[in-house]
């Protein structure tokens, strides 16, 4: 199959964010080819996707245990690699209402919002993710995948990718089995995941709901619907990468000031985020993270 895009595409900007949280045996990348093991409605598939045209449209191979799967694995990729964006309007739009941003935004022209197969599992990841490191989160994450991930059969598995992340609902009924962190974290994996909000409703009325469960703050709600429901206009609250990255570019020294940046890139406020959240990554390890006595 073949996914149509609308250019510009930051597919090296997407690659690297798959590759940071890759869980082994779930999900792979290779250079700009990005392989995902998933659920769909039918049964498992892997979804693998080559990133790297620069026209015209990506090449797309789903391996799916069940051929009425087709159309579902389609709009699955095409989800989790934001490929329905308007990457010229929210470009423009972003160097326009924030000069300041203009640019990152000229670097990295396309940037997409890297999504995740369900707002379950970006809640899960999320949690997990409060407080602690990128690298110590998927650590987690695979000890939680060791523990229940689900083999895709046979005849789906490539050479890296051969299992199901563990379901997000069955990590948080087992949280106390892996997850090393503080217990009112764990209490609120139990809660958040066994319930999680019907992906489908408007991102005001699942960002109230989510702010509803007890453990889950603005931060959390805001990362999840980013990654989990395509949000473009949430901006995670006293985000320390975000700021990282602010004050290495001299555009906030603290807190209040990168939320008054940021809400002037409404309504693409995500897209903003996501240029920061680059740009710190590519920073010396001592510009990445913040002092205690500036943050």
């Amino acid at each position: 199959a073949e996914l149509a895009v609308r250019r510009p595409f930051d597919a090296e900007g997407l690659a690297r964010w798959f590759a940071a949280r890759a869980l082994p045996g779930v999900e792979h990348v290779e250079g700009l080819l990005w392989q995902r093991a998933v659920r769909l409605p039918h049964g498992s598939a892997v979804l693998e996707v080559d990133l790297g045209p620069t026209e015209g449209p990506l090449p797309l191979t789903a391996r799916l245990t069940d051929l009425r799967d087709y159309a579902a694995a389609v709009a699955l990729a095409r989800r989790m690699l934001d490929l329905d964006a308007d990457p010229r309007g929210i470009d423009d739009g972003l160097a326009s209402a924030v000069p300041a941003l203009a640019p990152l935004v000229a670097a990295r022209p396309g940037v997409r919002l890297p999504g995740t197969p369900s707002l379950a599992e970006a809640l899960l990841w999320a949690i997990v993710g409060q407080q602690i490191s990128t690298v110590r989160a998927r650590a987690l994450l695979e000890a939680a995948t060791d523990l229940a991930g689900e083999e895709v059969p046979a005849g789906l598995r490539t050479a890296h990718v051969h299992r199901l992340a563990i379901d997000p609902a069955e990590a948080g009924a087992r949280a106390e089995e892996w997850f090393r962190g503080p217990g009112a974290r764990r209490r609120t994996l139990v809660t958040a995941l066994s319930a999680p909000p019907d992906p489908h409703r408007p991102v005001p009325e699942l960002r109230e709901q989510l702010l509803r469960i007890r453990g889950v703050g603005p931060w959390t709600a805001d990362y999840a619907l980013l990654r989990g429901a395509r949000a473009v206009d949430v901006a995670p609250s006293r985000d320390v990468a975000l700021l990282a990255a602010a004050r290495a570019l001299g555009l906030a020294p603290d807190f209040d000031a990168l939320d008054t940046m940021l809400r002037a890139a409404s309504p693409w406020r995500s897209y903003a985020v996501m240029h920061l959240w680059h740009h710190r990554d590519s920073l010396p390890a001592h510009q990445r993270t913040l002092r205690k006595d500036r943050s």
